[in-house]
C-alpha cells in the first residue's frame, strides 16, 4: 500500500540496517596493548588515540620524579666530596650544612624535571624509530598511526616507573646518586633469587632490560601496522635494532 500524503514512512528494520552506516570499531583497551599486541595493534593504528596513553605515562614518570625527590639525601655523599677534597677539616657545621642542601636542591630539581621531560623525550623517540624502521623495510607508511603505536609502547616503561616509584619510598633516604630500585634487568632478578651472574654475565644481564624488551615487542607490532608489512619480519628487525641500542648505550 502507498503512504497516504501527510503521514511519515516508517522504514522496516532491514531497511534501516541496510541503509545505516556501519558502526565504528573502538580502540583497543591499555590491557589488549600490553598482552596482546598482535591482535590489537593494527586497531589501535587505525583509531587509537594518544592522549590517555601519554598522560598515563606521563603522571607516572613525574610523580617518580616527585618521590625521589622528596626522599633525597645529600649529606654521606656531601661528606664524602669534602673529605676527598681535603675541605673537611678546614669548614664548619654551618658551612657542611649548607653544602649539604645544596647539593640536595640540585638532585631535587633535577630528578623533578626529569620526570617532567623523560615521556615525551621517550614518545618522540619512539615515533623516531617506528618511522625509521618502517622506512628501512620499505613499508608503505601510514603518518597518522605513528605517534598511537609510539604512545603504547610507552605503557611497559609507565608500569616500570611505578614500581620504582613504590621502591624509592619504601626507602627512608636516597642518595644523590641514585639507589638500584625495583628489579628490572634479569641480572637483578636473578639475584634477587638468589643466583647472580658474574664475570662478563653479569654486565650482560644488566642490559638486558625486560621492560624495556616488552616496549620494543610491542613496537614490533605497531611497525608491521604502521607499514603494512608482516608481522614477524617486523619484529624480527625491532628486535635486532633493540638489541644494538642496548649494546651500544650500555
Amino acid at each position: 500500500a502507498r503512504p497516504r500524503p501527510g503521514v511519515p514512512r516508517v522504514s522496516a528494520p532491514a531497511e534501516l540496517a541496510e541503509g545505516a552506516p556501519p558502526a565504528a570499531e573502538g580502540a583497543p583497551s591499555p590491557v589488549g596493548l600490553l598482552f596482546a599486541p598482535d591482535r590489537t595493534m593494527e586497531r589501535h593504528a587505525k583509531v587509537g588515540r594518544v592522549r590517555w596513553l601519554f598522560v598515563f605515562a606521563w603522571l607516572c614518570s613525574m610523580i617518580l620524579g616527585a618521590t625521589l625527590a622528596y626522599r633525597i639525601d645529600a649529606r654521606s655523599s656531601t661528606l664524602r666530596k669534602l673529605d676527598q677534597g681535603g675541605q673537611l677539616q678546614t669548614m664548619s657545621d654551618r658551612q657542611i650544612a649548607d653544602e649539604t642542601r645544596n647539593a640536595e636542591r640540585v638532585a631535587q630539581v633535577g630528578n623533578i624535571a626529569k620526570g617532567v621531560v623523560a615521556t615525551p623525550i621517550d614518545l618522540a623517540g619512539a615515533s623516531l624509530a617506528v618511522l625509521g624502521l618502517a622506512w628501512f623495510l620499505r613499508g608503505r607508511i601510514k603518518g597518522s598511526a605513528v605517534v598511537p603505536v609510539a604512545a603504547a609502547a610507552l605503557l611497559p616503561g609507565a608500569l616500570a616507573k611505578l614500581l620504582d616509584t613504590a621502591a624509592a619510598y619504601s626507602h627512608t633516604l636516597i642518595p644523590p646518586e641514585g639507589v638500584d630500585l625495583s628489579p628490572r634487568s634479569l641480572g637483578a632478578l636473578l639475584a634477587l633469587f638468589g643466583h647472580p651472574l658474574g664475570g662478563p654475565w653479569l654486565k650482560l644481564g644488566g642490559a638486558l632490560d625486560l621492560f624495556s624488551l616488552w616496549s620494543a615487542l610491542i613496537l614490533g607490532f605497531g611497525v608491521a601496522a604502521v607499514g603494512q608489512l608482516p608481522k614477524k619480519s617486523a619484529l624480527a628487525a625491532t628486535l635486532v635494532a633493540w638489541v644494538c641500542y642496548q649494546l651500544l648505550t650500555r
